[in-house]
């Protein structure tokens, strides 16, 4: 058997040169431009879990709130707490600790 050996020209060489280099560009510009979609799709869903997030965080606060605003004498006085007269205690002086126990109405 006789094995042929065909010659390439430069000019061949450098077309197929040319379009494996194409074809390798359009790989890597499909595979950037699907990490760009991925990317936005994950930065969308973080946006809805954050805000869902924002929601909870703002229901227990406000649950919170209404919690710490109905103690009153009467209700520690059910639930066996006394109140100690007399005695020194830190208590924070901001707008945001504005629920105190410590003194009555």
């Amino acid at each position: 058997m006789q094995s042929r050996y065909q010659s390439t020209t430069l000019y061949e060489r450098t077309v197929h040169t040319m379009f494996g280099t194409v074809a390798v560009l359009a790989l890597v510009y499909c595979i950037v431009l699907l990490s760009l979609v991925f990317s936005v799709i994950e930065r969308k869903q973080n946006t809805l879990a954050s805000r869902d997030l924002t929601s909870e965080v703002s229901a227990l606060e406000t649950q919170y709130a209404n919690q710490v605003a109905s103690i009153n004498d009467n209700v520690l006085a059910t639930n066996h707490y006394a109140r100690v007269d007399g005695t020194t205690f830190a208590v924070r002086k901001d707008a945001i600790a504005s629920y105190t126990v410590l003194y009555a109405r």
